[in-house]
């Protein structure tokens, strides 16, 4: 009797184990390759070190992102590397954060984050950015572009040094065309 009141007394009341708050992915691929397209056509290729993939949710974290972008005709357009992002691929759309490089034939912009809007077909950026092109750096908060950054709109506390002056009235004509006009965001 003795004894069993000893086993008794030495047994640890087991607390039922907490449920992770952690989400567990349903898949966890490295070195990825993931082709963004729209009828039939490609419109990016996402590189990534590592992908974490949440399926019920269309969640994807990527971590080492390099994405090419390629325009309506299937051209190669830019560059973005991030150290982060997500990637939704039911709606097309990625979002970026962490050393945000875009590089196209005339631009590079760095910045923190950048979303992609497939329907727009825009990039944007609450964030901080520096664009150069050529010899030309401008700086400023928020951004809209196309994504080969042709035509970029800062929208505010804009600052810069422009060398890159038109110096005739058809390079003027060039900017101001209705043309490049159409294609502002």
């Amino acid at each position: 009797m003795a004894l069993s009141a000893m086993v008794a007394c030495s047994r640890t009341e087991r607390q039922p184990e907490e449920q992770s708050a952690e989400k567990i992915p349903d898949s966890v691929i490295q070195n990825a390759t993931i082709v963004l397209t729209s009828e039939g056509m490609r419109e990016a290729v996402i590189l990534a070190d590592t992908l974490i993939v949440f399926d019920s949710e269309d969640s994807t974290v990527a971590i080492g992102v390099k994405v090419d972008f390629y325009d309506e005709n299937g051209e190669y357009r830019s560059t973005l590397t991030a150290n982060e992002g997500l990637i939704r691929q039911a709606r097309r759309q990625i979002l970026v954060w962490g050393a945000v490089v875009v590089v196209s034939d005339s631009s590079r912009l760095e910045t923190e984050s950048l979303k992609w809007d497939p329907v727009q077909k825009l990039i944007t950026t609450d964030d901080f950015v520096r664009l150069h092109r050529g010899s030309d750096v401008v700086t400023g908060y928020g951004m809209e572009s196309d994504s080969r950054l042709e035509h970029v709109r800062i929208l505010r506390d804009v600052k810069g040094s422009i060398t890159d002056i038109p110096q005739s009235e058809e390079e003027l004509d060039e900017l101001e065309g209705d043309e490049g006009r159409g294609n502002l965001p």
